[in-house]
Formats: structure tokens, sequence, C-alpha cells
């Protein structure tokens, strides 16, 4: 019995780990430098934003824009999240980019424009597709991939394979997982609809990341590079990335670290594929770049053998 105690401490630890994560990040919404145009002169727009800084602070960063078409333009590039007019009572809101972020935001200027005695008009550009009306196939379909990715590296590991044999059968996977996820996702399901080939090849992208470091991380560390990984990709980096929330509305030093993991920058790559007709995919793939690079070094650097090792393979075998 007392051989399984520390198998209980350890369990209930990484319990503790998932929740503290998951539900720490998770159960208190609130905005943070949520981004929002509005379409008037630069002295109105800094009155509304005085106005929502008294009410709300930090919560939203107002910019203004000379006329409608620029603001759209904004909003479909994700430089901000909604559009308002507030000349013509009107809020332009892009749920595709996030459920959240439009509901919050469409409450706030709501209550704006009935405290001025009118009634908001509400258009969404970038509307959520029937396939996921609540905006969460997103953050599960990210997770379907990053299980995939360690799942080969570790496979890969225990057959015995060279360093050059992970990596090609780390990117076949990568390929087959991304078809195959992104028919369903698209095809089949229609949660993510209408871009199959651009949400193939940003999750073949993402698979392809996280087994390489899962691989370059086994490589190094052995077994609790597998751990590791655990602990980087799930229990913090998809809490990290906002989840079904988005990271603007989580603590802003989880959602730093989010932003600096692939599961985050993942998350708004295929997002911004799917729906925003592949906008703003600069730094997503910068950062899933760089964490390839990290793996494929990991995976292909030297690795020293500990002195102890060493001294044991130079003894002289003694002869009768």
């Amino acid at each position: 019995m007392r051989k399984l105690l520390p198998a209980v401490v350890l369990v209930t630890l990484i319990g503790l780990a998932f929740a503290a994560s998951f539900v720490g990040a998770l159960h208190q919404p609130e905005p943070h430098g949520v981004p929002v145009g509005v379409v008037a002169p630069a002295q109105l727009a800094a009155q509304i934003d005085a106005g929502l800084a008294a009410k709300k602070p930090g919560a939203f960063e107002i910019t203004s824009y000379a006329d409608e078409a620029g603001a759209r333009t904004a909003l479909g590039d994700r430089e901000v999240e909604a559009v308002v007019l507030p000349q013509q009572a009107k809020l332009i809101v892009a749920s595709a980019g996030g459920r959240t972020a439009s509901t919050v935001i469409t409450q706030v200027f709501t209550g704006v424009t009935q405290a001025q005695g009118q009634q908001l008009t509400v258009e969404d550009a970038y509307p959520l597709p029937p396939g996921d009306s609540g905006g969460v196939s997103g953050m599960f379909y990210v997770l379907a991939l990053v299980i995939p990715g360690i799942a080969i590296a570790v496979l890969a590991g225990h057959a015995g394979a060279s360093s050059g044999q992970k990596l090609v059968v780390i990117a076949l996977a990568s390929v087959t997982v991304a078809l195959a996820n992104a028919w369903l996702a698209d095809v089949v399901f229609g949660a993510l609809p209408g871009a199959y080939l651009g949400l193939a090849a940003v999750s073949a992208a993402v698979t392809f990341t996280l087994g390489l470091v899962v691989a370059g991380l086994v490589r190094v560390l052995g077994t609790p590079g597998v751990g590791l990984a655990a602990l980087l990709f799930v229990v913090v980096g998809i809490p990290a990335s906002g989840g079904p929330l988005g990271a603007r509305f989580i603590p802003e030093w989880y959602a730093a670290i989010g932003q600096a993991l692939p599961i985050g920058q993942g998350t708004v790559a295929i997002r911004n594929t799917v729906f925003f007709d592949g906008a703003a995919l600069t730094v997503p793939l910068t950062v899933l770049a760089a964490w390839a690079l990290v793996g494929l070094l990991l995976l292909l650097i030297p690795v020293r053998h500990s002195a102890a090792a060493h001294a044991a393979t130079a003894q002289p075998v003694p002869v009768a």
C-alpha cells in the first residue's frame, strides 16, 4: 500500500495543475485592451474612450477612423474587434473572431446608446457558421492536433527511429492528420468551413511543430520530456490561449504566456485562415516557425553522454 502513495500524490498534483490552469484562467472573464474602432472625429472618439475608461478602466482601446470603409477593413484585418458608428447608433462586430468579445462589446455599447436615448443597431460582419454557433470548435480542434503531435513523437522514439526517420515520420503524420481533421471540421461538421486547403496547411504546421518539439525534448531529456511537453502544450498552452473566451478575456500575464506558445498562435492562425481570408498570419506563423526550429535543433544536435557512461565504455575488456 505504501508503494502506491507516491502515485496518489502525483495524480493529485496533476489534477491540481489542470484545475489551477484551466479554472484559474477561464473562471472569471474580464476584457482587457480589446481594440474597438470608432468612425468619428478624433475629439468624439476621445470622449467615447474617456467614458469607457471611467466605467471599465483598461477594458477597451479606441481607435478613430475617418470613414466606415477604413474601419471595416481594419475589422477584417483583425486590427479591431468591432466598429462603432456613433452618429448612426450602429455597431459592427465579428463573432467569428470571438463570440465572447462580440457579446461583451455589444452589451457595453447597447448600454451607452440607451443612456443617450437611442436604439443600437448591430451587424455581424463575420458571423460564426451554423455548424459552430457556440464558437467552441476552434479550441477543441486545436486539441485534436496537439494530441497526435505528441503521440507521433513518442511512438517514433519508442520505435528506435533515427533523428532523420523521426523527422520524416512526423512530417508524414502531420500531413495525414491535418487532411483528415480538416475534412471532418470543414466538410463533415461544417464547424470550420470554406477554407479546406488553408485549414489543412495550418493544421499540418501546428502538428509538425508540436511533433518536432516533443521529439527533441524526448531525445534530450528522455521520458520526462513528454511530461514537460504535456505541461507546456496542454496544461498551460490551451487555457493560456484563452480557449473559447479569447486571449483578451483571461488574466493579462497568462495571455502573454499563451501568445508565446504554439497553441495560442496556432488557434489564431486557424481562425484567421478560415474566417478572415488569411489575415494577420505573420505573427502566428513566425511563432510556429520559431518553435519548430527549436524542436529541430533539439532533435539534430549531438547529445553528449555522461562522464560515467563514457568511462564505462572506455574500459578495456579483460582477456583470459
